[in-house]
């Protein structure tokens, strides 16, 4: 029997042994083995699950990414696409519209496959990033529906 095939039935097992009271496999294995439950998980793997949308995201879960150059922040995702034959060229033709705008905003394309995604701005707070995404949506009424805040490493360094 494999590893994987061995642990997932292990998971199953604890899942449908919870009774009504417990909520998660943690509450099952710490109140089978009466002891502390300690899950480990990386600090993007936090990024990822904090919440986009609201007020209250907590940065803090973050403090292991900081060096001197980048930090959890926010961005403005303005374009996203997985069409391999065109999404590239929008991107790069969208980051070109936005710096004849903004100069001296940051813009990054990147390609986390099957996707390309065009993101601009280094923003400290979710404030920051909506009075410029107000701007941005009010100059390109064309991309305004794209267009997002997103949890994201930032440049800090000037």
């Amino acid at each position: 029997m494999s590893r994987r095939f061995f642990l997932a039935l292990t998971v199953i097992a604890a899942i449908a042994t919870m009774t009504a009271a417990q909520k998660t496999i943690a509450d099952h294995l710490q109140q089978s083995t009466g002891g502390r439950v300690t899950i480990h998980q990386p600090a993007m793997l936090n990024m990822r699950l904090s919440p986009e949308n609201g007020d209250t995201t907590n940065l803090a879960t973050h403090e292991l990414m900081r060096n001197e150059k980048n930090t959890v922040g926010y961005r403005i995702q303005v374009f996203s696409d997985r069409n391999q034959r065109t999404a590239k060229g929008e991107a790069l033709s969208k980051e070109r519209n936005i710096k004849a705008s903004f100069p001296d905003m940051g813009t990054y394309i990147s390609y986390d496959a099957p996707s390309w995604r065009l993101r601009v701005g280094d923003f400290r707070t979710r404030e920051e990033a909506k009075v410029q995404l107000d701007e941005l949506r009010e100059l390109f009424p064309g991309y305004a529906n794209e267009m997002i805040i997103v949890v994201d490493v930032i440049n800090t360094a000037q």
